[in-house]
């Protein structure tokens, strides 16, 4: 029998400081190994870049400068990057090891799933550990149930950024590769149903769960979406809108006995307060200390020496590098931790005090832990009034403010979703340990209506307390019938009984008529020719009284779908569009969301500054 090939760095110890255990798994990035940390005691995880990687430096560069942006990135949801390093010809990075039951292994034992408030609960713990990331410029890239594990409050802690990507994808991972990563967990957690990374198909989840609220199939539709450009742009974006179809649905749905769901899974996992890491480390030891005990045992302990020991400096306003080196050039193998504090004067990132006090005299290992500020307990709270939800939530969190309560409320003045007040008022001061209550227009969220028939969406919109405005064309691809095209785009808020205009196919074009009639139609009379073209000049209003109609009523029914010509004026680069104003561009009719400028119209985009009102 053949005997397997011993793994090459198990059991191996890194820097003198961490002994590798038995290979978890392996990637793009590199081998995982579960590690004892010989300084904290704790375990750890390592990644140790693969070998046939290390000689590119090019490589080793990548991995490293990926490991160094996220160690910058601290949230109690996510296992932080604690080192990185090199020992010889093995590049690595060390992350906290997580234990619990990840979610991929709570969903394998049958075909479960969860109640939508169970479901968008975790989605939305998901989405405020992923808007940290993303607010710092950094994607999970790819993110699966394995790499989730859910806590007894029902948080989640994410685990696995890889520090390099397979350089074989098409296109490097975005922010918006992670929404459709969450997209795919929430189709999973509310169906049971795993898809497979290839599939490209936008998922429904009511498609396989019956009674299912159509605002659920809208929030994974929009996220699952092929094209990454109708999707949600990042996760914070994502994250409003899960949050206001939370709040739509008035109670959790009434679970269907004890037959399709389970308690969520408990992590036993503690994710301790963010500890920055020094650029330096400590030179091996390990040799000379076992050496060192075997002769003292030798000569008996009246030889030992006596124990060294040293003073605790004050170490207040220092920063936390500079204070951890500080501590470690007394020699005494200290255990040094780290928690955050508000302080009033020591800047964001200093040390505002220590446990135990300056003066206090240290022996060999003891402990001491650092208080780093997070700046003034208590913060302004900036003006937001007027903003969107999703603007004035960005803006809290930036002033320091992360619990955020929202609050709908009737503006008979205001569009819906505009920020009309909040408590504490703009510009007085509020505590960052309390809510912010945002008072917000109300409104309904205009749900996805793909796929449907008419008889359907007039349905789905009527059920939310929207009115359909049915609206016929041909379409070459959808079936008579069916729904090709609505307005305005799914996820968009609307006042309660609002309408939506909805495209109803009536099959593809009629054939031409046979080449007889079609040969006579090309040969009219010189007279007649021009008689007709007087007729259509005057019908059209394009003579001198150019009654081409503008830009029509507005809104109202989409802005001159169905006209033989675009009434807009046509998009110029360069020229910059207010809220509100139409073009027109390819045959199509668009109206801007937002100001923008050079940003061509596209058809059928959801997210984009243009909204798509037709075809003129």
């Amino acid at each position: 029998m053949e005997t397997p090939t011993p793994d090459p760095h198990s059991g191996a110890v890194l820097d003198g400081r961490y002994a590798l255990g038995e290979l978890l798994h392996s990637d793009a990035s590199g081998s995982a190994y579960p590690a004892h940390d010989f300084t904290t005691g704790n375990t750890v995880l390592v990644i140790v870049l693969h070998s046939w990687l290390v000689g590119e430096e090019s490589v080793v560069h990548a991995f490293r400068g990926r490991a160094q942006h996220l160690e910058a990135v601290s949230h109690p949801g996510l296992a932080r990057l604690l080192d990185h390093g090199r020992d010889g010809d093995r590049v690595y990075a060390v992350t906290e090891y997580l234990r619990g039951e990840t979610l991929d292994r709570a969903l394998s034992s049958g075909d479960l799933h969860y109640t939508p408030h169970t479901a968008l609960g975790i989605a939305a713990s998901l989405l405020e550990v992923l808007d940290t990331a993303h607010a710092q410029g950094i994607v999970h890239g790819a993110l699966t149930p394995d790499r989730i594990v859910v806590g007894r409050d029902g948080g989640v802690g994410i685990t696995g950024f890889p520090l390099l990507f397979d350089a074989a994808e098409d296109e490097a991972p975005d922010t918006r590769t992670d929404v459709r990563a969450v997209g795919l967990l929430l189709h999973l957690l509310l169906t049971g149903e795993r898809v497979a990374p290839e599939d490209v198909r936008p998922l429904r989840p009511s498609a396989l769960v019956d009674s299912l609220p159509p605002d659920l199939d809208m929030l994974v539709a929009n996220a699952t979406d092929p094209n990454p450009r109708y999707r949600p742009r990042d996760a914070g974006q994502y994250l409003t809108l899960v949050e206001q179809v939370m709040r739509s649905l008035s109670r959790p749905l009434e679970e269907g006995g004890a037959d399709t769901t389970r308690p969520i899974p408990i992590a036993a996992a503690e994710l301790p307060a963010p500890r920055p890491r020094p650029f330096r480390r400590r030179l091996p030891v390990l040799a000379a200390a076992v050496l060192l005990v075997a002769a003292l045992f030798a000569v008996g302990w009246a030889l030992l020496p006596e124990e060294p020991e040293a003073v605790l400096p004050d170490l207040v306003g220092v920063g936390a590098e500079e204070a951890e080196e500080r501590l470690e050039s007394l020699g005494l193998g200290l255990e040094i931790r780290f928690r955050d504090t508000y302080d009033d004067t020591v800047e964001q990132g200093g040390v505002a005090g220590s446990e135990p006090g300056p003066g206090t005299v240290l022996a060999q290992g003891d402990e001491v832990t650092l208080a780093l500020s997070v700046g003034p307990r208590r913060a302004v709270v900036p003006d937001v009034v007027g903003d969107t939800e999703n603007e004035a939530r960005n803006l809290l969190r930036e002033a320091g403010f992360t619990r955020i309560d929202v609050v709908q409320e009737h503006s008979a003045e205001q569009l819906p979703g505009t920020v009309l007040a909040t408590e504490p008022a703009v510009g007085e001061e509020g505590d960052r340990e309390e809510e912010v209550v945002l008072r917000v227009s109300e409104g309904v969220i205009v749900p996805s209506l793909d796929g449907m028939t008419e008889e359907d969406a007039v349905d789905a919109l009527t059920r939310v307390g929207l009115t359909a405005v049915v609206v016929e064309e041909h379409h070459e691809t959808v079936e008579a019938g069916g729904v090709s095209a609505q307005n305005p785009e799914p996820g968009s808020i609307l006042p309660e009984e609002g309408e939506v205009a909805v495209t109803v196919s009536t099959g593809p074009e009629p054939e031409e008529e046979d080449e007889e009639e079609d040969e006579e139609d090309e040969e009219p009379s010189e007279s007649s020719a021009e008689e007709t073209d007087d007729d259509r000049d005057e019908e059209s209003g394009n003579g001198n009284g150019n009654n081409g109609g503008g830009n029509g009523g507005g809104g109202g029914g989409g802005g001159g779908w169905g006209d033989d010509s675009c009434s807009a004026p046509a998009w110029r680069s360069g020229t910059v569009y207010e809220e509100g104003e139409r073009v027109s561009h390819d045959g199509r009719e668009y109206e801007a969301r937002w100001w923008n400028q050079d940003s061509p119209p596209e058809p059928g985009s959801l997210w984009g500054p243009w909204s798509d009102r037709g075809r003129c």
